[in-house]
């Protein structure tokens, strides 16, 4: 009867600690967004190409230059994107200085919204941007707005 105690002992503890291992799968990838990413969108009509060229430092800071031009190559907009990468989403901040807008010199202000990253043959960022602030009338108010990575 001793003997049997502490066997009964051992096997329990033994079944016990391999009960609590889970199985392990693969990490997730980080998703780095770097490179740059170019997409259409309309402004008063016209159709424009925005292009971000992005660099992440880290698993979430995410900053880079902004450019909206029409394809004659006259240049509607530029920019500086800041951002935080959260998994797969993006939230960021496009800020105008002056200067930044040739057509209204004078004119700084503010663009912003979240875009989620979809990273694969085709990368792209999808999601919806809108002016947060400006000091002047803006040719457009913002929308859904999807980027390629290039």
């Amino acid at each position: 009867m001793h003997r049997t105690i502490p066997c009964l002992l051992l096997i329990v503890a033994f079944a016990t600690a391999c009960a609590e291992q889970s199985p392990s799968g693969p990490t997730p990838q980080a998703v780095n967004v770097s490179g740059t990413w170019s997409g259409d969108v309309s402004v008063q009509g016209a159709s424009a190409r925005m292009i971000w060229t992005l660099s992440q430092t880290n698993a979430t800071d995410v900053s880079g230059p902004v450019l909206m031009a029409l394809p004659t190559g006259t240049v509607l907009l530029n920019g500086f994107l800041t951002g935080t990468l959260a998994g797969s989403v993006l939230t960021y901040t496009i800020s105008v200085g002056p200067g930044g807008i040739p057509a209204s010199p004078s004119c700084v202000g503010q663009l912003g919204g979240t875009m989620t990253a979809t990273l694969g043959t085709t990368s792209t960022l999808a999601g919806d941007f809108a002016i947060r602030s400006s000091t002047c009338t803006a040719p457009f108010t913002g929308g859904s707005l999807t980027l390629t990575k290039q």
